[in-house]
């Protein structure tokens, strides 16, 4: 359990690191999801090995050079959604993964620049 949600975790510190999003202040958004990411899976018990510094303010702004205005948006829809993640609570982890993992549904249609730019 814990390497699966370590390897979710890792997954989404590297789309942190490298994202961007629907406005000036979205790598915000996404430096403060990538946070909470940490604070909330902690509550399991599980420890990520992230640290909240992790996010890459430089790299997502460079990113966000190569993003349409709709991937923007998604990027940002994906920041919301993980901000608002409730903790995950011991024994209802696989819960709490799928709601992480439906997060990252809001970016399924990112355009082939936006992605490349990513490093993705």
């Amino acid at each position: 359990m814990k390497k699966l949600m370590y390897g979710l975790m890792a997954a989404g510190t590297l789309l942190f690191g490298v994202g961007c999003g629907g406005d000036d202040n979205a790598c915000d958004a996404l430096a403060d999801a990538n946070r909470a990411l940490s604070d909330k899976v902690e509550a399991c018990g599980t420890d990520t090995g992230m640290q909240g510094n992790d996010f890459d303010q430089d790299r997502c702004e460079d990113a966000l050079e190569a993003c349409s205005d709709s991937d923007k948006d998604q990027l940002s829809a994906l920041a919301d959604c993980i901000q608002g993640l409730p903790d995950c609570q011991a024994g209802s982890e696989m819960e709490w993964v799928d709601q992480f993992s439906a997060c990252f549904q809001r970016t399924a249609g990112l355009s082939a620049a936006c992605v490349a730019a990513a490093g993705g």
